[in-house]
């Protein structure tokens, strides 16, 4: 009987093993998996950061829109609150 191939597959790992031994640099000028796997992180932490400071802004914004709307008063004197619910309602004082 012939090789078979599961034997060549065999005797193609035992060169190839024998190649990286005889060349220790050769995973790093073929394997570019750490670069992406580097940038990758870079690219989730930086879109992270980006998220945390639009919300922020956007807690800030609210804040302002909050005591804007609590500094205006309605025509009969009352301040214009929201309730529980963020429906709009009249406090008056």
């Amino acid at each position: 009987m012939g090789p078979t191939a599961a034997y060549a597959a065999k005797r193609a790992a035992v060169f190839a093993l024998d190649a990286i031994e005889g060349d220790p640099e050769f995973l790093t000028r073929t394997c570019d998996c750490r670069t992406k796997a580097q940038a990758k992180k870079a690219h989730k932490k930086a879109l992270k950061q980006m998220l945390a400071s639009l919300q922020e802004q956007i807690e800030d914004q609210e804040m302002v829109e909050r005591a804007l709307t609590l500094s205006d008063g309605d025509e009969d004197g009352g301040i214009i609150g929201t309730s529980d619910g963020g429906d709009p309602r009249v406090l008056y004082t």
